[in-house]
C-alpha cells in the first residue's frame, strides 16, 4: 500500500464549507464519491471478501470510477472499470492511475441505457473473474452509511439545518447526509433534485431539449437510466426536474462570483438551493456540490462546445413550474411535491425491478 497522509484522505473524503448568501450554504466536494469507495473498499478489505492485491470490478463513467482508481492505486489494488464515453481528461487520469478501462460506446438500444448496457457487460466479466470485489455503489448500504462523518462535521459547523438540498445519482450522499441532520432536526426538508431525462423518480419525459438530449451522456453526472437501490422516496419533500442548460448556466455564474470550478449537478443543486433559501429566507438552507468542473473542460467550459447550444444556453428560468404529476416532465425546470410518498403511492406501483445482481 502507498503510503498517504490522512490530510490526504481527509481533504478528498470531507467538503469545504462555503457560505454562499444570508440563509444558504454550500458544502463543496472535490471528490464525493471518495467517501463511499473508501468505506465499501475498507469494509470488503477488513473482512477478507477483498484481499491485498485483489482486482475491483464496478460499472462507472463518473467520479465513483475516479474515487475507486485512486483508492486503488494507493491500495495496490488492481481496478477494471466498465464506462461509458468519457472525456480525454477523465480517461488520462483513470488510466494514470492504472485502471484498465472497458469502454462501452452506446447503450445499443438497451431499455435501462448505457447504463443498464455498462451492467450487462460487467455481469459478464464478474462471471469470468469470480475473484473479483464489486463495491455495488448503487445498492450498498455503505454508500449511504459513510456519509455519516461528513454529516458531523457539518453540524459542528451549522447545527441546525431546515432544508437541504442535493442532487441525486446513486441516493446515498443526499440520503446518508439528510439521515443524521434529520436526527438533529426532525422536520428537516429534503429535496431532491434530477434531470429531466433520468428515471429514478419515474418521470418518463415525452419532450426534452436539444442541448439534453444530445449532451446528456458526455455531461451529466446525476440521474440514471435505472432504478436507485439508495433512493428513499419516503423520505423526500420535493423533487426538482433541472434541464441541462440551467445547470450550465448556473455553473458560470458561480465561477463568475465565486472563482469555484464545480460541475453539472453542483450547477442544478445550486439553482434549487438559492430559489429554496429565496423563497423561505427564514430557513437555513444546505446544498450539497458534488463535483469539481475539470471534468468538463471539454464540454462546460469550452467555448466551442457552448457554441453549439446558442439557444438553448438563452433560456431562462426564474422558479420551477409545479407540475402535478411526474409521468410527464416538462422540459423546463419543474417542481413535484414529493411529499415522502412511497414511490407505489405516487405511480400505483413498485419501481421497475432493480437491475440484476444488485442485492441490498
Amino acid at each position: 500500500m502507498k503510503t498517504s497522509s490522512s490530510d490526504t484522505i481527509a481533504a478528498l473524503a470531507f467538503p469545504s464549507l462555503v457560505h454562499v448568501s444570508n440563509n444558504l450554504f454550500a458544502a463543496r466536494f472535490d471528490l464525493m464519491k471518495f467517501t463511499p469507495a473508501k468505506r465499501i473498499l475498507d469494509d470488503a478489505l477488513a473482512s477478507g471478501r477483498l484481499q491485498p492485491g485483489g482486482r475491483v470490478m464496478e460499472s462507472s463513467s463518473g467520479t465513483f470510477a475516479l474515487a475507486l482508481a485512486i483508492l486503488c492505486s494507493l491500495y495496490g489494488l488492481k481496478l477494471t472499470l466498465v464506462t461509458g464515453p468519457v472525456s480525454r481528461v477523465v480517461r488520462w487520469r483513470l488510466e494514470n492511475l492504472g485502471a484498465e478501462l472497458e469502454v462501452v460506446p452506446t447503450a445499443n438500444n438497451c431499455a435501462g441505457g448505457i447504463q443498464q448496457a455498462r451492467l450487462e457487460v460487467l455481469h459478464r466479466m464478474l462471471a469470468a473473474a469470480p475473484d473479483a470485489f464489486w463495491p455495488q455503489q448503487y445498492t450498498n448500504p455503505l454508500n449511504a452509511a459513510s456519509y455519516a462523518p461528513v454529516a458531523e462535521r457539518l453540524l459542528e459547523r451549522i447545527p441546525r439545518v431546515d432544508t437541504i438540498v442535493g442532487t441525486v445519482g446513486s441516493g446515498g450522499s443526499l440520503f446518508g447526509i439528510s439521515r443524521l441532520l434529520q436526527q438533529a432536526n426532525p422536520r428537516l426538508k429534503i429535496v431532491a433534485v434530477d434531470h429531466n431525462r433520468s428515471v429514478i423518480f419515474g418521470a418518463r419525459p415525452e419532450r426534452i431539449t436539444r442541448m439534453c438530449r444530445e449532451s446528456y451522456e458526455q455531461l451529466l453526472a446525476m440521474g440514471a437510466g435505472i432504478p436507485m437501490g439508495n433512493v428513499e422516496f419516503e423520505r423526500c419533500d420535493a423533487v426538482h426536474w433541472v434541464p441541462v442548460p440551467k445547470m450550465v448556466q448556473k455553473v458560470h455564474a458561480f465561477h463568475h462570483d465565486t472563482g469555484f470550478l464545480v460541475g453539472p449537478s453542483s450547477g442544478a443543486a445550486l439553482a434549487v438551493a438559492e430559489w429554496e433559501a429565496l423563497r423561505e429566507p427564514d430557513r437555513t438552507v444546505l446544498t450539497i456540490l458534488p463535483d469539481h468542473g475539470v471534468r468538463y473542460v471539454d464540454t462546460m467550459f469550452n467555448p466551442d462546445w457552448l457554441g453549439q447550444w446558442p439557444e438553448d444556453l438563452r433560456s431562462e428560468w426564474t422558479a420551477p413550474v409545479v407540475i402535478e404529476s411526474p409521468f410527464a416532465v416538462p422540459p423546463d425546470w419543474c417542481l413535484f411535491e414529493w411529499k415522502r410518498s412511497p414511490f407505489e403511492r405516487v405511480f400505483g406501483h413498485a419501481p421497475q425491478p432493480r437491475h440484476a445482481g444488485y442485492n441490498p
